[in-house]
C-alpha cells in the first residue's frame, strides 16, 4: 500500500546506526546517506528506498510503530537480536503472537528515538 515512509529525528547518527544493524537481518540496506546543514537523510531498502530517516532540528517527533515484513522466522530472531545490540530495548521476543493470530511471529524493539518497530513473518514453517 505506501510506497515509502520518513521517518524524522533529532538524532539522526543513532538512528541510522539502529536501522543499519536491525534492518541488515531482513535484507534491507542502507542504500545513501546524504549530509545537509539543515540535517541529513538516510535512505533504507531492498531493491530501492523505501524508509527515508531524516535528521531535523527542534522538539523530538511523537513516536510511531513500524512493521517491518520478515521473510522467515530466522531472520525475525536476528531483527531483534541485531536491533537490542545497537542499543534498542526489547519490547517483546521473538515468538508466536496468538491474539494476533497463530502464525504470527514477531519480535518488537524501541528505537533511540522511542518508535515500536516490529519485524513480522506472517507464515508457517
Amino acid at each position: 500500500m505506501f510506497d515509502h515512509v520518513s521517518l524524522k529525528t533529532t538524532r539522526l547518527s543513532d538512528m541510522q546506526r539502529f536501522y543499519e544493524a536491525a534492518l541488515a537481518p531482513l535484507g534491507i540496506e542502507k542504500k545513501f546517506f546524504v549530509d545537509r546543514p539543515e540535517g541529513g537523510v538516510a535512505g533504507f531498502g531492498r531493491e530501492r528506498v523505501e524508509l527515508f530517516i531524516i535528521g531535523a532540528s527542534g522538539p523530538m517527533p511523537t513516536p510511531l510503530h513500524l512493521a517491518f515484513r520478515a521473510r522467515n522466522r530466522e531472520e525475525v530472531a536476528a531483527f531483534h537480536a541485531g536491533a537490542v545490540s545497537a542499543g534498542g530495548a526489547d519490547n517483546g521476543a521473538p515468538g508466536i503472537r496468538p491474539n494476533y493470530h497463530d502464525a504470527y511471529y514477531a519480535a518488537f524493539v524501541i528505537d533511540p528515538d522511542g518508535n515500536n518497530v516490529e519485524a513480522v513473518f506472517q507464515g508457517r514453517e
